[in-house]
């Protein structure tokens, strides 16, 4: 992976600011990364853990998350990627947007929430099946806390707890991603699995390893895993065809960052959130 200290200040900050995790995932990698550029699924499938994952709790933002469930996709080109906005009614008639970047191929950062550490994932394939998927969370400007740091490597946040010695969860398909259907029942959770990693992980591997996509049914909210598989094809296609290096290689189209922001209506996200979204050493992300 190129420069990856240029694409996000995670690998430059002191090791007190930064966590870093690995686990294993049973499907192709471009089904498990779509998964992390979709924000819709955060109002149901992660509805539960809001509230009370040590890593995600007590932010403003989830507030707006939980009160509007169908959200407006709006999808910009940027020179590595794409910025994909996620809009969400906030109060005033102002709107909240979750701006998250997609730098080519395969790297995606969550929007933060509140004072929490930004966290994101490099989806790598080890094979046509199966994905390599490492996961980091980092503060800018203050060192991570001790529970923070164990709530990560208990497996919160979006972070998995493994099975001792290996990479494999232990919420995985061979154990029915230990599936709690009293938990389900009381609510604490949409599917019944434990913590944010798995939830997602549950999903983008019951689809098989690699998911049948003459089947779908893409809709507005997909907008983002349309615009993504289109330049992946022309990427392609451009180097294939007339020898251009693909997008994401170049350092300059690393330096983003994602961001969580409210702004007046008549505002487009990338005009409101143009300078949060451009990675600077040592400021504190765009955070609601």
């Amino acid at each position: 992976m190129p420069a990856i200290d240029a694409l996000i200040k995670f690998a430059m900050v002191p090791a007190s600011h930064s966590f870093m995790s690995k686990r294993f995932q049973e499907c192709n990698w471009l089904q498990a990364m779509e998964g992390g550029i979709d924000s819709s699924h955060v109002s149901f499938l992660h509805r539960g853990d809001l509230g009370t994952d040590p890593l995600f709790k007590g932010a403003k933002g989830n507030q707006y998350n939980l009160a509007d469930m169908q959200p407006v996709f709006e999808v910009v080109e940027q020179p590595g990627g794409l910025f994909i906005g996620a809009r969400r009614n906030a109060e005033n008639g102002n709107y909240y947007w979750r701006i998250t970047p997609w730098v080519m191929p395969s790297f995606t950062m969550v929007p933060p929430r509140g004072d929490h550490p930004v966290h994101g994932h490099f989806w790598v394939p080890i094979d046509d099946e199966n994905t390599w998927v490492y996961t980091f969370d980092y503060h800018p400007t203050r060192a991570l806390t001790p529970d923070e740091r164990q709530a990560m490597k208990d497996g919160h946040g979006v972070h998995s707890r493994n099975i001792p010695g290996t990479y494999r969860p232990m919420e995985n398909k061979d154990v029915d991603y230990l599936m709690d259907r009293e938990a389900q029942k009381r609510g604490e959770t949409f599917s019944g699995v434990r913590g944010i990693a798995q939830q997602d992980a549950s999903l983008q591997e019951s689809m098989g390893p690699i998911v049948d996509r003459t089947k779908e049914n893409l809709v507005s909210t997909d907008n983002g895993i349309i615009m993504a598989r289109h330049r992946l094809l022309r990427a392609v296609k451009m180097l294939v065809d007339n020898g251009i290096v693909p997008p994401g290689v170049d350092p300059a189209h690393q330096k983003v960052r994602s961001a969580a922001i409210v702004l007046p209506p008549d505002v487009p996200f990338m005009e409101g959130a143009r300078e949060a979204l451009i990675a600077h050493p040592a400021v504190a992300p765009a955070s609601v």
